[in-house]
């Protein structure tokens, strides 16, 4: 991105469909096709996600309680809120360099997840020793083994994350859903295991515990054969310069860190402001929602890795992936937004009656988000992170600043207006960039 072009490798073979010929001006090509085997493999990964994350909160309200259900969601959100303090706040850079490290690939992974796990075990010792300021929903990951349990889940949460940017990275994302399907499968069978022996932790620990399944194969499989394979194909590519690295960071890591706080401080602040049942409610409602979202950021993360790796499929890329994330999601808008207490149903009455106002409003928060991800991709291109970090600051605002005021208003609900409205504003912002970014000409 930016001050990183300078690393491009002389001799690399032009990417198919970034050339003129590609169709790109005239609407004829979408970019290059590992943009979108990348994403597509992204957005499979989403879907298989929330598929198998529908049976898990499905098994769960069936054979918990609803206050077991949000004790164990409020644990859940804040384990990843703070393993994405390093995870997101790294996920940029990691797939922005990636692409173009070559040698210096295994490496820079490695300190990254070295970095992260130190970070994130210093943050989850913070959270515990304050555990009681938190509420009561967080009043069972007091005691030695479950507070080793939650710093040791928060590290492996970070490296998962970091691992599906890595992946990305490498533009061998169809790793990615492989991961997500064993991690998915592994709660859910837990989930029901856990059941009798962890009435109230089991939600927690059967999450915990499948991680494992996906972080150890995936890196095995990173270090030993994907890695040595980039490196060994990029030989000739100029090695990274570890300045350009830490200035794109000291920039996207503020940006990250505002869209870390939108997205996992949101639950936190419903867990702490409502009772435990509310927040299954909502919690549920919120994850259902946000998995359309992740089509979008997705589809962006592919497209930063592809434009790092060939500066000049951009504005092919942005136009593309516009038009193929929005062909995918206005059809699964239009049908969650009509049939959202069915889709809640299968949860319990209660939750239907609670969370279909919170699941329509985030529904349709995900087609401006579309505008907003991608530009967040260009941006991250081209190594603009000051106007990246204002733009997710301005977002993050506008979602946890608007939830503060709303929710004492209109409850749960509150927090999906606030999202709603936060984004379509940002949205207008961001489509006059992306409206640039098509006429640039390439680097």
């Amino acid at each position: 991105m930016g001050v990183a072009d300078t690393a491009r490798a002389p001799d690399r073979p032009e990417l198919p469909g970034a050339g003129p010929d590609s169709g790109a001006g005239d609407g004829g090509g979408d970019g290059s096709d590992s943009l979108f085997r990348n994403a597509y493999a992204l957005m499979l990964s989403t879907g298989v996600s929330a598929a198998l994350g529908l049976g898990f909160w499905l098994v769960a309200a069936r054979y918990y309680t609803e206050d077991a259900v949000g004790q164990g969601s409020a644990a859940i959100a804040a384990m990843r809120l703070l393993a994405s303090i390093t995870a997101t706040t790294m996920f940029g850079a990691v797939v922005r360099y990636v692409p173009r490290a070559g040698r210096g690939t295994g490496p820079l992974v490695r300190r990254v997840y070295v970095v992260s796990s130190l970070v994130v075990c210093a943050a989850s010792l913070v959270f515990l020793a304050t555990l009681g300021r938190w509420g009561p929903s967080y009043a069972p990951l007091g005691g030695l083994v479950p507070g080793l349990v939650f710093t040791l889940s928060c590290v492996a949460w970070a490296i998962l994350t970091l691992q599906e940017g890595v992946l990305t990275g490498l533009r061998k994302s169809f790793w990615v859903p492989v991961g997500n399907a064993v991690f998915s499968l592994g709660k859910l069978v837990l989930l029901a295991v856990l059941a009798a022996t962890l009435p109230v932790l089991g939600v927690f620990v059967s999450w915990a515990a499948a991680m494992a399944l996906s972080v150890v194969p995936l890196g095995w499989l990173v270090f030993r054969t994907l890695i040595p394979r980039q490196a060994a194909a990029d030989r000739g590519r100029p090695p990274l310069r570890h300045a350009d690295v830490a200035r794109f960071m000291a920039g996207d890591s503020v940006g990250s860190l505002f869209s870390l706080a939108m997205i996992n401080l949101l639950p936190v602040m419903v867990a702490v402001r409502f009772d435990a049942a509310h927040n299954a409610f909502f919690y549920t409602a919120y994850t259902v929602g946000g998995t359309m979202e992740f089509m979008a950021i997705n589809m962006a993360s592919s497209l930063t890795a592809h434009a790092s790796y060939d500066p000049a499929g951009l504005a092919a890329g942005v136009r593309g992936a516009l038009r193929r994330t929005l062909l995918l999601l206005v059809p699964v808008v239009a049908v969650i937004v009509a049939f959202a207490p069915l889709v809640l149903t299968p949860f319990g009455g209660s939750y239907a009656a609670h969370g279909t106002t919170v699941l329509r409003l985030l529904a349709l928060a995900t087609l401006p988000r579309v505008v907003v991800e991608l530009y967040i991709g260009v941006l991250r291109v081209q190594g603009r992170t000051g106007v990246l970090a204002a733009l997710q600051g301005a977002m993050c605002l506008g979602v946890l600043g608007g939830a503060a005021v709303l929710m004492g208003r209109t409850g749960i609900a509150g927090a999906g207006t606030a999202v709603l409205c936060s984004m379509v504003l940002v949205a207008l912002f961001a489509a006059f960039g992306l409206r640039r970014a098509l006429r640039v000409p390439p680097p």
